[in-house]
């Protein structure tokens, strides 16, 4: 059976679009979690959130963007 591709689509606050996923960047102080960025091109409205490591990376996979993520103060 298929994964149903809107599991790993976040939506837009304003528009109701679907989110583009830009970037992660290693959390502070939870070495586990994923400060993870997405934008809104329709509205021009950025949202970061706070998740798994393993979800940033299947935001990143259903992207088709590098998973690779941004360690900050190093």
């Amino acid at each position: 059976m298929a994964q149903d591709q809107t599991s790993t689509r976040a939506l837009c606050h304003k528009c109701g679009n679907p989110l583009d996923y830009v970037t992660a960047m290693a959390h502070q102080t939870a070495r586990h979690m994923r400060r993870t960025t997405f934008v809104c091109y329709t509205c021009h409205q950025t949202r970061s959130y706070v998740l798994s490591s393993l979800m940033a990376d299947a935001y990143a996979a259903a992207s088709g963007r590098d998973a690779k993520v941004i360690l900050s103060g190093q």
